[in-house]
């Protein structure tokens, strides 16, 4: 993701700078107050954290991943020396009898097709080497679906929004991609430590629960009806003036925006929020996120480009212009 992102923002010109954990940014302008607006590259998946004497892996997770979406799903295995791919697998259910218990990680295994540890260690497996779920990207009308659309969804966002806006009139924009969000948030930490904002809004692919089941009143976003602006989450209560900026921006130009209130997650908003940093984040609705297959709206993520740009050239709110 880095290597692609880098290689795009070098095609628009820009010189990025990559930091010690990863993280790579791009500054637009100069001076204070600075801005990051940013999305993270990571994406939930798994560790090799044993390999049995048959050849079988056992993985922990990497972020809230459940293990009920893992069984039967392809994975490729990263870091071997050649591409391993690989299927969750557990015990047939008519195995067990017919106690019904909850799917854990410990009951789930990858089946790469060796037939001993050695064999597998040869593929260039070991204890340590990342797993991922395959890629599987695809557009239906106006749709699109595949698995990391949390947050690949927000890098595309930025990106596009980067890629045509206006030069930064006064202050500076850092425009940045980082890692390990899924963990921790740790590349948003290193860069507020790094940057020290004095704003910083997040973009992100966020959980769109318009489904079957789920009542009106619980509804975090909803499909086809624009970008979240976020106000309360796990992490932060959002700036006020900020918020009020960033709607004043939309309803200019006639943009559709949701609120959101997301008391359960957290996104890189969190660790700029430690450094001071007036803080919210921006997310186009992503149905069934931390699964293989996600699904988001396109006039979602054109309508997250517009307003994006907006910010990007406008950063500041009224009483700092």
């Amino acid at each position: 993701m880095r290597e692609i992102i880098f290689e795009e923002l070098e095609e628009m010109g820009f010189e990025p700078v990559v930091d010690s954990l990863g993280n790579v940014y791009v500054i637009l302008g100069d001076g204070r107050p600075l801005m990051v607006i940013a999305a993270h590259m990571d994406e939930v998946g798994f560790v090799v954290r044993h390999i049995d004497e048959k050849g079988f892996l056992r993985v922990a997770p990497l972020g809230g991943v459940s293990p009920e979406v893992a069984l039967g799903k392809e994975v490729i295995v990263m870091g071997a020396k050649e591409d391993v791919f690989g299927v969750f697998g557990a015990q047939p259910p008519h195995g067990k009898g017919s106690a019904q218990v909850p799917l854990a990680f410990e009951d789930l295994f990858i089946d790469i097709g060796a037939s001993s540890r050695e064999e597998a260690h040869a593929m260039g497996v070991n204890v340590g080497t990342p797993v991922s779920f395959v890629g599987n990207y695809r557009e239906a009308g106006g749709r699109v679906i595949g698995k990391a659309l949390d947050d690949r969804v927000g890098c595309y966002a930025l990106l596009e929004a980067l890629r045509n806006a206006k030069a930064v009139e006064e202050g500076s924009v850092a425009v940045a991609f980082t890692v390990q969000e899924e963990v921790g948030l740790r590349g948003a930490s290193v860069l507020a430590h790094e940057l020290e904002p004095n704003y910083a809004i997040a973009v992100e692919g966020t959980i769109a629960n318009d489904i079957p089941g789920v009542p009106e009143d619980r509804s975090i976003t909803v499909t086809g009806k624009g970008p979240a602006i976020r106000v309360v989450d796990r992490g932060i209560i959002a700036s006020t003036r900020l918020v009020s900026h960033i709607r004043q921006l939309a309803e200019e130009r006639s943009i559709p925006y949701q609120l959101q209130v997301s008391p359960y997650s957290a996104t890189d908003s969190g660790s700029f929020i430690t450094r001071g940093a007036e803080t919210s984040a921006i997310s186009v609705p992503v149905r069934y996120i931390h699964t293989p297959a996600s699904v988001a709206f396109k006039k979602d993520i054109d309508l997250a480009v517009q307003l994006l740009r907006l910010i990007i050239e406008n950063p500041w709110p009224t009483e700092e212009r």
